[in-house]
């Protein structure tokens, strides 16, 4: 009885730490969610070329979040559409961004955690209401 009660007392801390550290990098994912669609919502790129880039690199990182973490995937990917709910309710079609912007944010729209598109699909399936120049 004696072994008993460490084991079940060490076994009880290890679990407390296990449940700890995810909700710590849960409260990192949510974090970094919000900071990269700040980002993303007031960046202003010099080229054409360096948007590209900045894309391609957001897109690679989601992609490696997903195939290493699913869970930290799914906490990043809900807590980023609603930062781009909240900033497209907050522009109320007075902000101005690219192509490639409205691209990315009807992915986040439309983004449910157990259903995978591609973006080529999300493409073909959505558009984002952007302003009109006359």
């Amino acid at each position: 009885m004696r072994v008993a009660t460490p084991l079940t007392v060490l076994f009880a801390l290890g679990l407390a730490t296990m449940v700890s550290a995810q909700d710590n990098t849960v409260s990192f994912y949510e974090k970094q969610a919000r900071k990269d669609a700040h980002l993303e919502q007031t960046s202003i790129f010099s080229s054409l070329e360096d948007e590209k880039d900045f894309w391609n690199d957001q897109i690679r990182y989601e992609t490696d979040l997903q195939n290493q973490n699913s869970a930290a995937y799914k906490v990043y990917m809900d807590e980023k559409r609603m930062a781009y709910s909240k900033h497209a309710q907050a522009c109320d079609n007075n902000c101005v961004h690219s192509d490639h912007y409205y691209q990315q944010a009807s992915f986040y729209f439309t983004y449910k955690a157990n259903e995978r598109y591609s973006k080529e699909t999300i493409g073909t399936i959505v558009q984002v209401a952007s302003p009109r120049i006359f």
